[in-house]
């Protein structure tokens, strides 16, 4: 079992990872060469389960790539993908400090949570059940919850203050949505600089899922240190619309000439 420690990078500096939805361990792999801090395992958009998870956790060790996962929700899958192996968890649709103490409660050991101790793969299925197991764990997992509504932001300082939370992800879609502004806007700009500036109060690192033009550098020159920057469909989708158009250019060009 290797012992990423992704909290100790994130005090080093900016993790920057890419996302997963189709549950292949060859896309795994293929991303496992690129410079991506870690791969974001998506269970909240896709049909991953638990079970699908340990062995892409498995698949990215190959390339010794963190993996963190996000959770549908909070719950019992929490502590299942981190006893499998996972560098860090994501938890969607935090809106209350309530919610927030809860995913700290199942993602960490005691004396900061209440997770329970299992001899998973994580645990070198019981033999890495050593002394220092639960307080080793407690200082390398990463664990993130996502404001991206309203009743999130309006609620941001009292989340970001619970203790144990290492980052919050903005999710923008869903946060516009609830804004009812269009995303890139001046308001929801202004609510990402809000909920930031929450962050860094509480000494929070700020971050944020990243999808479309002008969002990465709008993120990044509001500071932002944990971005998850678009994922396996999304490369897949750009990376064939980048060819038919190479293909329309070619066929439109006059015969003999380059479009090269």
């Amino acid at each position: 079992m290797i012992d990423y420690n992704l909290r100790a990078i994130l005090k080093e500096g900016p993790i920057h990872a890419t996302s997963v939805l189709t549950g292949s361990p060859v896309i795994i792999e293929a991303l496992g060469a690129s410079p991506y801090a870690a791969l974001v395992l998506d269970m909240e958009h896709s049909t991953l389960g638990a079970s699908d998870v340990e062995g892409l956790i498995r698949a990215a060790d190959v390339s010794r790539k963190p993996v963190i996962v996000r959770v549908p929700e909070i719950g019992s899958d929490i502590a299942r993908v981190l006893d499998a192996g996972a560098a860090g968890i994501i938890v969607p649709q935090v809106e209350t400090a309530a919610q927030a103490e809860e995913v700290v409660r199942r993602a960490r050991y005691e004396p900061i949570g209440r997770r329970g101790i299992g001899a998973g793969r994580g645990a070198v299925y019981g033999a890495g059940l050593s002394a220092t197991f639960t307080d080793d764990s407690n200082d390398r997992v990463l664990v993130t919850v996502q404001i991206e509504s309203v009743a999130g932001m309006d609620a941001a300082d009292e989340i970001l203050a619970v203790p144990g939370i290492d980052a919050v992800i903005i999710g923008p879609g869903d946060l516009s949505s609830s804004l009812r502004v269009p995303m890139g806007s001046p308001e929801f700009w202004a609510a990402v600089e809000r909920i930031f500036a929450s962050a860094r109060a509480h000494g929070v690192a700020p971050g944020a899922f990243v999808f479309g033009d002008g969002a990465l550098e709008g993120f990044v020159s509001r500071g932002g240190e944990v971005l998850f920057i678009a994922g396996d469909l999304m490369w897949i989708a750009r990376g064939a619309a980048a060819e038919w158009g190479a293909l329309q250019d070619a066929l439109a060009a006059p015969a003999g000439s380059s479009v090269r």
